[in-house]
């Protein structure tokens, strides 16, 4: 047993999934990862779900406890898998962008459980501070990426903004890297295309996983009301290893578990981001949005 004194001085690993804009997955990739490693992997996995108003992975949570009662196989498949773990469901704490960072301080200081790792789901924007400020106490950030050019374009300009305070000697900034990955892929994405993306990202020193995302139904697949159907998304089981096949994600988790390293202990300690910072990145995701679109120039009359 952990005392909440002995704990305040020791942090989890704070990871997200972000992106610029809305509408890219992040909420279901940050629901895909807790549950993986909460429930199949037995890490301690806490979600922080500020990305307010639409807290998808809290309404997810309401909805699946909702069903659970009202459905007999889940609740009995619910009970086996927390008898077998021994632990209940990872906690997805609400909350907004202005006060995520303290009430997950206060959240963890007041738990006896000790977390591996905080998942932060956040607004799809960097127009407001206190999300850049989220950015940069994280570990690390995760950015899916797509062959459409309006995706790319947005998503390399958001990466390159947050490295180009990165590579800034400041100080005081938490953030270790970033992350991109390719995600919906469907396999007729046309090679030229594909192949100027890949040289845009080079030249551009942005990091880039090995392991894609393909495009399938299965990551919208949540549980219903009245049957039982295997599940992929959801906030109380594990992806069923049937649906696994095909899908990527135990290859996906087994490389993102090695880029964050969970065995190191971190100092908890949250990094206030001063406002030249943010300047910074502003002016820099302004600047390299241009850049991008330069790069990427050559690739747009084949994207159609």
């Amino acid at each position: 047993m952990i005392n909440s004194t002995d704990y305040q001085e020791k942090s989890p690993l704070y990871v997200s999934f972000c992106t610029q804009k809305g509408g890219a997955g992040k909420s279901v990739f940050t629901t895909l990862a807790a549950s993986y490693l909460h429930y199949e992997m037995e890490f301690n996995v806490a979600v922080i779900d500020c990305d307010y108003p639409q807290w998808s992975i809290h309404k997810l949570r309401e909805r699946e406890k909702e069903q659970i009662i009202k459905n007999d196989f889940y609740l009995k498949k619910a009970k086996a898998l927390f008898r077998k773990i021994g632990k209940p469901t990872y906690p997805v704490v609400s909350t907004k962008p202005e006060t995520a960072l303290e009430d997950a301080k206060k959240f963890l200081a007041g738990e006896a459980r000790q977390y591996d790792l905080v998942l932060f789901d956040l607004p799809g924007t960097v127009n407001n501070r206190n999300v850049v400020e989220i950015f940069f106490n994280m570990d690390y950030l995760f950015v899916p990426i797509t062959t459409s050019r309006i995706n790319m374009e947005s998503a390399l300009s958001f990466v390159i903004s947050i490295n180009d305070v990165l590579t800034t000697p400041s100080g005081g900034i938490r953030l270790k890297n970033v992350y991109t990955f390719w995600n919906r892929m469907t396999g007729r994405e046309r090679q030229e295309l594909y192949n100027c993306y890949e040289n845009a990202i080079s030249e551009l020193g942005v990091s880039i996983m090995q392991t894609s995302i393909p495009n399938s139904v299965k990551y919208d697949r949540e549980q219903s009301i009245t049957g039982s159907e295997y599940l992929f998304l959801s906030s109380v089981f594990p992806p069923d290893k049937p649906l696994l096949k095909g899908s990527n994600w135990d290859a996906f988790m087994d490389e993102f578990l090695k880029i964050i390293d969970l065995k190191t202990i971190r100092i908890m300690e949250i990094i206030a981001i001063e406002k030249k910072t943010f300047e910074q990145m502003m002016q820099s995701f302004e600047s390299f949005a241009g850049q991008v679109k330069n790069l990427c120039g050559n690739g747009r009359e084949n994207e159609n």
